[in-house]
Order: C-alpha cells, then sequence, then structure tokens
C-alpha cells in the first residue's frame, strides 16, 4: 500500500454542472512517485495537487496529537475536536485528484467551444477555492485543539497548522493564476472570497502561535 493514499457559496456556484468529484487515485502512489510526478515535465500533478497532499499530511498531525492526548485524558472538548478533524481527514487529500483533473480539463477545453472553455475554466477555480475552505477548517480545529492537547503534542499541532495554512496559500494562488479566464463579475465575486480565506487563515497562524 502506497504512503500516499463542502464547499458552499461562492465554489460551488461556479462548479454548478461540473463533473462529479473524481477519485483518490493518488493516494494509491508511494511518497517517492508522487515526487517524481511533481518534478516531471508534465502540465499535472501541479501546487493544487502538491497543496491538497500537504493540507492533508498537515491535519493527520492534528489528529494524531488529538488520539493520544484523548487516550490519556478524555474530554467532551477533545472528542468534538477530534470527530470534526477525523471527518476531515481525507477529503482534503481528494481534492489533489479533482485539482489534476480540473486542469486536464482546461486544456482539453481550449480546443472546443466557448461554453466548453467557460465550465471548465470555472471548475479550474472552483476547486482550488474549495481545497483552500477546506484548510480553512483544518486550521481553525488546530487553533482549538491546541490548548486542548498534552504539552509535548503542541508542536504537532502547531506544525500541522503551519502546513495547513502554506497549503491554502498555495491553494488560493491557482486561484489567482485563474481569474483572468472568468468573466469580470465571476472574477469580482471570487477574488473577493480568495481574500476573505487568506484573511481567516492569517488570523488563525496568527493564534496559533
Amino acid at each position: 500500500m502506497g504512503l500516499l493514499q463542502s464547499h458552499a457559496g461562492c465554489a460551488a456556484g461556479l462548479a454548478k454542472g461540473a463533473r462529479p468529484a473524481v477519485s483518490d487515485e493518488l493516494w494509491r502512489e508511494s511518497l517517492a512517485a508522487f515526487r517524481a510526478a511533481l518534478a516531471a515535465d508534465a502540465p499535472t500533478p501541479g501546487c493544487g495537487a502538491a497543496a491538497a497532499v500537504t493540507a492533508d499530511l498537515g491535519l493527520a498531525l492534528v489528529v494524531k496529537a488529538l488520539r493520544i492526548s484523548r487516550r490519556h485524558a478524555d474530554s467532551i472538548a477533545l472528542a468534538e475536536q477530534l470527530a470534526q478533524a477525523e471527518s476531515l481527514l481525507g477529503r482534503l487529500g481528494r481534492f489533489a485528484d479533482e485539482d489534476m483533473q480540473a486542469f486536464s480539463d482546461y486544456l482539453q477545453a481550449a480546443q472546443r467551444d466557448d461554453e466548453a472553455r467557460d465550465l471548465a475554466a470555472r471548475q479550474a477555480c472552483a476547486v482550488p477555492l474549495a481545497s483552500a475552505h477546506g484548510c480553512l477548517q483544518g486550521l481553525e480545529i488546530a487553533v482549538v485543539a491546541r490548548p486542548l492537547v498534552r504539552g509535548a503534542l503542541s508542536s504537532d499541532v502547531h506544525a500541522g497548522g503551519l502546513l495547513l495554512h502554506a497549503a491554502l496559500s498555495a491553494a488560493l494562488l491557482n486561484v489567482d493564476a485563474d481569474l483572468a479566464q472568468l468573466s469580470a463579475a465571476q472574477a469580482h465575486r471570487l477574488r473577493a472570497a480568495r481574500t476573505r480565506l487568506q484573511q481567516d487563515a492569517d488570523r488563525c497562524l496568527a493564534a496559533l502561535r
């Protein structure tokens, strides 16, 4: 077995009518294979996939800290944060496959009609925006979890939060890159959404320090 085994609002609106979510095929690959694919001279995987993998690994550190802490001193607060983190774990990583599929669809749509290109462009923006939203959810869990975990495990939560913040920022770079392909109204709405996500993530990061 390899080591790499809800978004509403703006992203949902952009993705309306788009294809269903793809499988977590990337996570069946080894870390070495994924690293080689990232370094290869091919369009995908790229920064969006790398960001999604990084986010899921960061959240895994938070889950580890919560699980160990709960084993030593169970509490309602620990149980609640662990349940939220576990429900998100894996979902973040699936954005890696979705990002690769969305970009591949976008490249193929460039040879088709305007409607196909518009749909592909909207999906190419919706996926990283949804990925960033998931990262923010993970960051918010980390902020609440850090004072709850046992002392030595605080560094795992802090490190996980740093990875989640970095992944969110990287995912939003994809959004920025795709804004020019959207209508002015769509781009304005998306730019506002990405700005809010980054600001909220920055506040979470400050709270972790």
